[in-house]
């Protein structure tokens, strides 16, 4: 099915958008100083971006299930725990940046800490966001796996 595979890109050109787009905000708030108004449209513009590589694969999840999942087990077991696994670590991601962005973003102007705690927690959703894109891509690669009906 094609509309599977054009949905399934942009899945993951999504994705990869937002491991850019989540590490902008860590690098503006590693020192800890406030953001200007400029920065606070880059932290909106990184939640717009996460929330549509999010948002389309809990839209895509149904037909996954549905379509995909059992045949990806049968296929190889392995694969199947990994893209599992990718589900699970997508949430952490989310959960990682809405911290950092509400530290970032809320944090009072003498704070400098919490704001460097925003910083690492975008960054650890930078990484988990790689992570994620990587078992996507690994998934999505498997040469032989029955296409989505």
């Amino acid at each position: 099915m094609i509309l599977w595979r054009v949905l399934e890109s942009v899945h993951g050109l999504f994705g990869v958008l937002a491991v850019a787009a989540l590490l902008h905000p860590a690098i503006l708030l590693r020192e800890g100083v406030p953001l200007s108004r400029g920065a606070r449209w880059s932290v909106g513009l990184t939640g717009a971006v996460t929330a549509a590589a999010f948002g389309l694969g809990v839209g895509i999840y149904e037909a996954y299930r549905e379509h995909v999942k059992r045949g990806l087990f049968q296929y190889d077991r392995a694969a199947g725990l990994l893209f599992e696994t990718k589900e699970h670590l997508a949430w952490a991601v989310v959960v990682l940046a809405l911290g950092g962005a509400a530290a970032g973003l809320l944090a009072p102007p003498r704070d400098r800490r919490l704001r460097q705690l925003a910083a690492l927690s975008f960054a650890g959703a930078a990484a988990l966001c790689v992570v994620v894109v990587a078992l996507g891509v690994y998934v999505s690669s498997l040469r032989g796996f029955p296409e989505p009906s």
